[in-house]
């Protein structure tokens, strides 16, 4: 389980609602946070968010990027076998 922050969460369902193929993984984020339950990828959402964090993370900008989101990448590669 990776921990984010309001800010780091709601940054990421903007982005992911920014990408097509992201926009099922954002709706997902959502429906926990209202909820308040930890969030469940699918294989492909999982895809998904590994690609909108590389791009985030890669981005010049990328010294914002806080633990969490690096957590959470390094997770999904993990799981989907790409560590």
């Amino acid at each position: 389980m990776v921990a984010l922050t309001a800010s780091e969460a709601g940054e990421l369902r903007d982005r992911l609602g920014r990408v097509r193929a992201g926009q099922p993984a954002g709706q997902t984020m959502a429906v926990s946070a209202n909820a308040s339950t930890s969030v469940t990828f699918s294989d492909i959402e999982k895809a998904a968010v590994l690609d909108v964090l590389t791009r985030w993370i890669e981005e010049p900008t990328a010294t914002a990027v806080g633990d969490g989101p690096l957590n959470l990448k390094a997770g999904l590669a993990h799981d989907l076998g790409f560590d």
